[in-house]
């Protein structure tokens, strides 16, 4: 969690839900959106950033070369991504140019929340906050869990083969080392009925902390 030191705080309570690969963030982000956040997905704005046209689209492919573009000019994903989760380097290259980038189109459209909607509290989803050093640009941090025989269910239900789930699996921080550092951690190893409830009560919480972060008052640890 971070503070500001400005006298006059945006009238934004910003969130990071995070969580590793196939615990059911996006799950629990849709939830988060019905009880009334604002949520932005940095994987969607990743997807962004790599249209054609976009100064991120050129990069990648002057860095990683034309072998990565599809017949239409655009970036072929999942070739890309096979190579991020299996070279370290090549994953480092790709999060120094896409990481700026992302960072800057959610930065925008939190903007636009603010204009729109504020005070409000805006949720960003994105697996790897922990992992990219990017948790000090939220007030609360959401990590959402789930046990790893789930999780690697959850990926051979979306086709990957044992050895690649296990090795996506691997590339990212433990989960209890996330949780331990968490404002709040949601549970998705149960039911969906058990989940929804406890999602109702961090935004419940949320709520809270954003009168008190609109009131001036100091963030108090969880």
């Amino acid at each position: 969690m971070t503070e500001t030191t400005d006298n006059v705080r945006s009238p934004i309570l910003r969130v990071g839900l995070t969580g590793n690969i196939a615990v059911g963030k996006s799950t629990v982000a849709r939830w988060m959106a019905d009880l009334g956040c604002h949520v932005l997905d940095a994987d969607i704005l990743g997807h962004q950033c790599l249209e054609s046209g976009e100064a991120t689209h050129d990069r990648v492919v002057e860095v990683f070369g034309r072998s990565v573009l599809l017949e239409d000019g655009s970036i072929d994903r999942s070739l890309l991504g096979a190579r991020v989760f299996s070279d370290d380097d090549i994953r480092a290259k790709l999060e120094a140019i896409i990481h700026p980038a992302i960072r800057a189109k959610e930065q925008h459209q939190v903007g636009q929340i603010e204009q729109a909607y504020a005070p409000a509290i805006v949720v960003t989803e994105a697996a790897l906050l922990y992992e990219t050093g990017s948790v000090d640009r939220y007030q609360r941090i959401v990590v959402v869990t789930a046990v790893e025989g789930v999780c690697l269910k959850r990926l051979l239900e979306r086709g990957l083969s044992i050895n690649e789930a296990q090795d996506r699996m691997a590339t990212q921080m433990v989960q209890a080392e996330k949780s331990a550092r968490a404002d709040y951690v949601i549970d998705n190893s149960g039911t969906h009925e058990a989940t929804r409830e406890v999602t109702q009560i961090v935004c419940e919480k949320l709520q809270l902390d954003l009168a008190e972060w609109m009131a001036g008052n100091p963030l108090h640890s969880t």
